[in-house]
């Protein structure tokens, strides 16, 4: 996180949690979420989708800290898409309350070609 090591957010000034979520780390999360709301730090959760019964915690957790908390009090949380709609189990109250950034695999043969070649550096070197 560039950005956040610009404004002093980071791990070695205390000032960023990052939380591996799964093997209950549940509590670890809820600890980092509380300190972080008063004291205006920023939280990492990854991967909430291995803790789908920690889940409907999480969005009251978030609701309450976010009620008073430090202006620069931020989450991040990553999860892995479901695989069907029907999969679906992040709760709706946090998909509303969240700017959503997705990282897709380009469509199609063409750009599946490109972003493969796109990672070979020795292609630009070859001779035709």
């Amino acid at each position: 996180m560039v950005t956040g090591r610009k404004l002093g957010f980071t791990i070695d000034l205390g000032k960023l949690h990052n939380v591996s979520l799964g093997q209950g780390q549940e509590a670890v999360a809820e600890v980092a979420m509380e300190m972080a709301a008063k004291e205006g730090h920023w939280v990492i959760l990854q991967n909430i989708h291995l803790v789908a019964r920690w889940l409907g915690s999480l969005e009251k957790l978030l609701e309450r800290c976010c009620e008073g908390s430090h202006q620069d009090y931020r989450v991040f949380i990553s999860a892995e898409p479901a695989p069907t709609p029907q999969e679906h189990i992040i709760p709706q109250g946090i998909l509303e309350n969240a700017i959503k950034i997705t990282n897709e695999p380009p469509t199609g043969m063409h750009a599946n070609l490109h972003a493969a070649l796109d990672n070979f550096d020795q292609v630009q070197e070859c001779v035709y």
